[in-house]
Parts: structure tokens; sequence; C-alpha cells
């Protein structure tokens, strides 16, 4: 099985008998973490699961780690799980899932995330097809990402002067709507660090 993330594919690099002794070490390290409630290594512990590292190759596995921490707010783990869904890997394909795990991810700043939901609403894969929406979330995605910058320039070449008009509004209408977000959650985050030392 082999995962594409946009311009990133994740293969299985080799089999069990062919592991590096810190592959597995890594892997049950995570493991422990991830058993315990910690995000990153359950989104670690599905990365895993698909590149088959420090244990065999199960997408099922993967995807099922990934949603643990997209659960708990990991971005990273929401856009790879909206790839799962659109792609079919580890779970059943589902343009509808896709698009509401890669909103969550694109909502905290996660330029991959922004790019697939982009594509989403240009082909209108789980969603009614909107050039605004795909013309903002493509710009965002290619302030950062270099695919995406390529995407955007060839539909901003596409695109009436009008849908360019709205798409340039709604790209700083949505900025600001994710930059409020992420300032929202860092705060949560640390008025609840603050609580955990005040005990």
């Amino acid at each position: 099985m082999v995962f594409s993330l946009g311009a990133l594919t994740l293969r299985p690099t080799q089999g069990v008998a062919g592991m590096m002794p810190e592959e597995i070490k890594q892997f049950k390290d995570d493991r422990v973490l991830a058993g315990k409630g910690d995000a990153n290594a359950q989104y670690n512990l599905g990365r895993h699961y698909a590149e088959a590292e420090g244990v065999a190759a199960d997408p099922i596995q993967a995807v099922a780690w990934w949603r643990k921490a997209a659960e708990q707010g990991h971005a990273n783990a929401q856009s790879v799980l909206g790839h799962c869904y659109a792609k079919g890997e580890g779970v059943l394909k589902d343009f509808a899932q896709a698009v509401s795990w890669y909103r969550k991810a694109a909502d905290q700043g996660d330029n991959s995330a922004q790019y697939h939901l982009g594509y989403c609403y240009y082909y209108g894969e789980g969603v009614v097809k909107d050039v605004t929406e795909a013309y903002a979330y493509y710009k965002l995605a290619g302030m950062a990402n270099e695919t995406a910058s390529e995407a955007f320039a060839r539909l901003d070449e596409k695109v009436s002067p009008e849908d360019r008009l709205l798409g340039q509004e709604r790209t700083k209408q949505l900025q600001k709507e994710i930059e409020a977000k992420i300032a929202a959650k860092n705060a949560d985050v640390e008025k609840k660090a603050a609580k955990k030392a005040g005990k």
C-alpha cells in the first residue's frame, strides 16, 4: 500500500525482517506514549504503520492512530486522515469525510490541508463546487507551499476578473478567520497550561 500526501509519498520501505533496531525502538517508544494519549506519538504511530517503520505495514492501524491524534486536534493527523478518506487508503473513500478533516486542519493553518481543500472546492469533491473558495484556499496554501502556489497560478489565469476579485476578498477574510482560530486555540492551550501549573 502506498500513501500519497500531495508531493509526499509514504511507502513501506522495508519488511519486518529488514528493519533497523532504532526503528523498532522508536515504534515501541511511540506506542507507549500513544497509549497514554499523547497526540504527537499517536500521529507518529500512524506513520510507523503507514511506512512500515518498526512494524509491519498496516494501513488500517495507521488510520486508527491518525484518527486518535486528529480527534485531539493534531493538524497534521487531521490533514493525513483527510487524505486517507480522499484516496480510500485504510478507509472507504469518502470525500465528505475528507473535506471535514481537511477543514479542521486548514483552520489551524495547515497548508497541505488548505491545498487539498482548494482542490475539493475547485472540482466539487465532497462539497459544492465553489471557485471563490477554491481560489482562497489555493492562495493561502500557496503562500507556504510551492505545489499549491503553482496550482493557484493556474487557477488565477482561468478565472474571470469578477471571480478573481471575489477570491481575493475571500482570501483576506479566510486568513483573518484562521488567524483568529489559531489565536483562540493558543490562548486556550496557555490557559490550560497555567491552570495545570497552578495545581
